[in-house]
């Protein structure tokens, strides 16, 4: 056993905690790549021995959170979807069905996204089913807050602070946010804040991803509209 398998697979209950670490890190780094990647590769990222990333790998495995592709690489497993949508699963069966609406009326792909710490979560997102071009999404797609209409939307929405940047206050000015080519480039994004029946901000945003020109404005009032039935019906 080298140095790095030790560090993994202490017997003490701190080295269990760091196992579970690194665990939840290798995950992480799945998930923010676009490739499958190389046990070397993951190893050489995390700064582990590459035994004790395969350990963790066959772990993973086990329960359907990482999945072998080709030559031996390793991606995201189908079960990442499976506890995103057990995330906050009155709002996901809140917005579904608009988002469907939303996705087939447009022809967009339509999600909603929710703010964990300074990402920008897509908790459900569903495509057009006749569009010839769109954007794919997943459920669990993350991204800085700050970058893309749905982290900016769900900015918006929250207190006014001194530091908000030149897009947040733009939004809140026009009701919406929009960004071009943030996240992928030729891309428009839309979004607009989700709130509760209560009046507060639920750090959620309601929006749509376009490969093609689109009437900004009014598909902004759309989504308004949306998110207006969801508050009045569902939150």
């Amino acid at each position: 056993m080298g140095a790095g398998d030790h560090a993994v697979e202490g017997a003490t209950p701190v080295s269990g905690s760091q196992t579970l670490d690194r665990g939840l890190k290798l995950l992480e780094l799945l998930a923010a790549e676009d490739r499958d990647m190389t046990v070397a590769e993951l190893a050489a990222a995390l700064g582990m021995h590459r035994q004790a990333v395969y350990r963790l790998l066959t772990t993973l495995r086990s329960h359907r959170l990482a999945a072998e592709g080709s030559s031996g690489r390793y991606r995201l497993g189908l079960g990442v979807i499976q506890l995103a949508r057990q995330a906050n699963p009155h709002l996901r069966r809140a917005v579904l069905p608009h988002l469907r609406t939303l996705a087939e009326e447009l022809g967009v792909t339509a999600q909603c996204v929710v703010a964990e710490g300074d990402d920008a979560v897509v908790l459900a997102v569903v495509e057009p089913s006749d569009a010839v071009f769109h954007l794919s999404q997943r459920s669990g797609a993350r991204h800085a807050l700050a970058q893309g209409a749905s982290g900016i939307a769900i900015m918006m929405s929250r207190d006014p602070q001194p530091r908000d940047s030149e897009a947040v206050l733009e939004a809140r000015s026009r009701g919406y946010a929009v960004s071009r080519g943030t996240l992928t480039p030729g891309a428009v994004g839309i979004a607009v804040p989700l709130y509760a029946s209560e009046g507060h901000a639920m750090d959620a945003s309601l929006g749509i991803v376009s490969m093609i020109d689109l009437d900004v404005d009014r598909t902004a009032s759309r989504l308004i509209a949306a998110a207006d039935q969801i508050t009045a019906t569902e939150l």
